[in-house]
């Protein structure tokens, strides 16, 4: 197999897989069986351990190697821009549009820091801290929250972000196809069938498990499947594109391939980032700290999270590993 086909080869299988994987999650949202609440909720979490070691493991040390030496300490300045960047963005979009983005539960966030006097009809509050009661005595009316045990308490500070985050889901798929893009020219600009197919298995040992984890975040959103298509195939092309690039370009100016590759790269290591602490995991875990019942919910969160990022972390230190041990063989 020459070298172009090859390529074309890596094209295919990198874009029809991710693809696919990204797809799967739709499955299990037009299902909205309720006993996959928690599952889903476990899946993006697990999404969020694998985009927060992307970022940090992943990214940014590729960020720091690709820069001249004499400019290395600038990688996580980078990195840091790319997370401000989105957080501005974000603030502006709420400061403009604020009322039409804030979530329903902020206005019984303290529906009990007074006690009520006389009689209060028959009603129940969403935030847990108001009393079913019919028409009852002035002694029997004075409740307080502190009355409550702490589990009961209003759940201050655990509210749940905006429901629709349009910075966050946009800056997570521009960051993604950012990355992709990059990962897919390094494929392109191989000279040898062997070297893209070993950088193919590196690629798609991570790809795929960040297009699940894509795929499980915009069906959370309760997108339309044709939205959710749409978004999948622009990550899923993203490596294709790469490499099709790559394909066509011989040669990278040196200016090119040492300082706008590692800044567009830290620009989106600094997205993935904001967007994990700030929308994924935060989230999640408001929306489950608001049900009682379910207080084991947040440690399988955590296990999640953690099961996410360690599973990323062996894949990125092992595929480090590797690149190593061939440079070392390749010296003379």
């Amino acid at each position: 197999m020459n070298v172009i086909s090859s390529k074309i080869l890596a094209a295919v299988i990198i874009g029809v897989t991710s693809l696919l994987l990204g797809l799967l999650p739709a499955c299990f949202a037009l299902q909205r069986q309720r006993n996959w609440t928690l599952c889903l909720s476990s899946l993006l979490c697990f999404g969020g351990g694998v985009l927060m070691s992307t970022s940090l493991i992943h990214m940014l040390p590729e960020i720091r190697r690709d820069l001249p030496e004499y400019e290395q300490h600038y990688a996580e300045i980078i990195f840091c821009i790319g997370f401000f960047i989105v957080y501005v963005l974000d603030e502006m979009v709420h400061f403009f549009y604020g009322d039409a983005h804030s979530h329903p539960s902020s206005a019984v966030m303290n529906t009990c820091k007074k006690p009520s006097y006389g009689s209060v009809d028959s009603k129940e509050s969403q935030g847990g801290c108001s009393h079913h009661t019919e028409e009852q005595s002035l002694e029997v009316d004075v409740i307080n929250c502190d009355d409550h045990p702490p589990s009961q308490l209003c759940h201050v500070g655990h509210q749940e972000p905006c429901n629709a985050s349009p910075i966050g889901n946009l800056g997570l798929l521009v960051a993604l196809c950012v990355h992709s893009i990059l990962e897919g020219l390094a494929i392109g600009l191989q000279s040898s069938s062997a070297q893209v197919l070993l950088l193919l298995g590196a690629v798609s040992s991570h790809k795929l498990v960040v297009s699940f984890c894509l795929g499980v975040e915009i069906a959370s959103n309760s997108q339309s499947f044709l939205s959710h298509f749409i978004s999948i195939t622009i990550f899923s092309t993203g490596s294709v594109i790469g490499i099709v690039i790559g394909m066509g370009v011989t040669q990278i100016p040196e200016g090119i391939s040492s300082f706008v590759f590692p800044v567009l790269q830290g620009l989106a290591a600094g997205t993935l980032l904001y967007v994990t602490v700030s929308e994924v995991i935060p989230r999640e875990r408001a929306r489950w700290h608001k049900q009682h019942r379910h207080r084991i919910a947040g440690i399988c969160q955590l296990l999640s999270v953690i099961v996410g990022f360690t599973v990323m972390s062996i894949f990125t230190l092992w595929l480090t590993h590797e690149d190593f041990e061939e440079n070392i063989t390749q010296q003379p």
